[in-house]
């Protein structure tokens, strides 16, 4: 006759049943961990990262807002100083009177200019004010190449060097050849690039805002019907 499992039970040695009573707990305990305490200790832990990134996001908010007046304050500043450099550019017709100016200085310091060319403009329509890249190639010992860029730094109005070209000079006139052997000088071919700057005009300025204005209507997004 077959023995019930709790007979089983009795029958085994005190230390047996109690091994397995633990066993049994253990069981439960481990299952009752992995169903319910594991996951839930999971989205503590979750829970407790977001809480301190937000905790450093909000520090870290409070630091810009204590420090936004002043970094307002500064952009406003910049802001004044730029318009009030690009209201102090020349315009158009000062543009002329500045390049005749750069070509006196290339006769006062006996530079020969084998190319001055105004390049294309290129506009800034934020801030209302054109580039004028400068080409210029020219012929010359070199103290009169530096005492012509340094006169060029002198003048009242901006004109940059960005890039300069040294080299020998190539097939020289004869006039070029005498005054070279003269002086005992080597002469070198230079080549400049420059650039200078101008506000726009009102009527320039009133066609890229009319321009703007038009782009705007255009990208807005159309109403929808009733």
């Amino acid at each position: 006759m077959a023995l019930e499992p709790q007979e089983i039970f009795f029958k085994l040695k005190t230390i047996h049943r109690i091994l397995i009573v633990v066993g049994i707990c253990i069981l439960l305990l481990v299952a009752f961990y992995f169903l319910w305490v594991a996951e839930d200790l999971e989205k503590v832990s979750n829970l407790e990262k977001q809480i301190g990134s937000l905790k450093l996001e909000i520090i870290n908010q409070e630091k810009t807002l204590a420090e936004g007046p002043k970094l307002k304050a500064r952009i406003q500043e910049l802001e004044k100083k730029l318009q009030t450099m690009v209201a102090s550019l020349p315009e158009k017709q000062e543009i002329e009177i500045l390049l005749k100016k750069i070509t006196d200085l290339l006769s006062q310091t006996n530079l020969v200019a084998k190319r001055f060319v105004p390049g294309k403009e290129k506009v800034d329509e934020e801030l209302y004010y054109a580039e004028i890249p400068l080409e210029l190639n020219v012929r010359g010992e070199y103290q009169k190449i530096g005492t012509f860029l340094s006169s060029l730094n002198d003048l009242p109005r901006i004109v940059n060097v960005p890039t300069i070209k040294l080299g020998k000079a190539g097939a020289l006139s004869s006039r070029e050849t005498d005054l070279v052997k003269k002086l005992d000088v080597i002469a070198l071919d230079s080549n400049i690039g420059g650039v200078t700057y101008r506000r726009l005009s009102p009527e320039e300025i009133k066609v890229i805002t009319q321009r703007k204005a038009e782009a705007g209507k255009k990208a807005a997004p159309a109403k929808p019907k009733r």
